[in-house]
């Protein structure tokens, strides 16, 4: 406890911290952009019955597979060089790090695929574990960040309460809990495999949910939201305008 008072005391004197709270706001926003991105670059024939995939997963297979991979490794990346506050939290870290790798290098099958023009022939699959090893990933990965958001990114101190941690609080638990209801759905989804949603990307939704709600869990720690102090925007707007007026003046 005293070391984990001791990181939350320097991150908020450390000038140099700054890079902390970029490589959250990283992490955060990778994870929120990633289902549009996906979405609005994949190629989809006008025969398809679908304009989206089942989910985010299948884009392996579309022309936007190289960004689904590369986004996942960043952010698998991003997580094994986030420490956190005690030696638990990096725990829970590295295992987000290693599923997010391993969602990208262990393809969800090629039966999930519906679109007609997905170019599957084409497509190579590294895929060492095997198909059954992409979902023990992707839960594995939406459980640990859960369990960050819920249980470590709330934590504060007696230095913070007249911050706006409270309000940061807040939105950790909406998230946190949004993420844990989305998954029990898609387990539920999983399980009962409704026929009146068979037309429904479902999975694919929830997944955007969770990706939404683990990204704005991210931005918040990175104080892109109820930030404490002069915001990072504002303030390097201020750095902006002063380095004009000293080269022009």
């Amino acid at each position: 406890m005293e070391s984990e008072r001791f990181n939350k005391l320097a991150e908020t004197k450390n000038n140099l911290i700054i890079s902390y709270l970029k490589l959250r706001n990283l992490i955060g926003f990778s994870g929120m952009l990633l289902p549009f991105i996906l979405v609005l670059t994949s190629k989809t024939d006008h025969t398809a019955k679908l304009f989206v995939e089942k989910s985010l997963s299948v884009y392996y297979y579309t022309n936007s597979g190289d960004i689904l991979v590369v986004t996942m490794s960043v952010i698998g990346v991003f997580l094994f060089t986030y420490n956190g506050y005690n030696k638990t939290e990096k725990k829970i870290t590295t295992l987000a790090s290693i599923s997010s790798l391993g969602i990208a290098f262990c393809p969800t099958a090629i039966s999930q695929v519906i679109s007609s023009t997905i170019h599957v022939e084409n497509k190579i699959v590294p895929n060492v574990f095997g198909v059954e090893w992409h979902s023990i990933f992707a839960t594995l990965l939406f459980i640990s960040m859960s369990i960050m958001t819920l249980v470590y990114f709330p934590k504060s101190d007696k230095q913070q309460l007249n911050t706006q941690k409270k309000n940061r609080n807040i939105i950790y638990k909406i998230c946190g809990w949004v993420m844990v209801v989305s998954v029990v759905l898609l387990v539920t989804y999983y399980i009962w495999k409704p026929l009146f949603l068979k037309n429904i990307p479902v999975v694919l939704i929830f997944e955007t949910i969770i990706l939404e709600a683990f990204g704005l869990s991210w931005i918040t720690k990175g104080q892109t939201l109820w930030p404490d102090g002069e915001h990072y925007v504002y303030k390097g707007y201020n750095e902006l305008k002063n380095w004009l007026k000293s080269v022009f003046n």
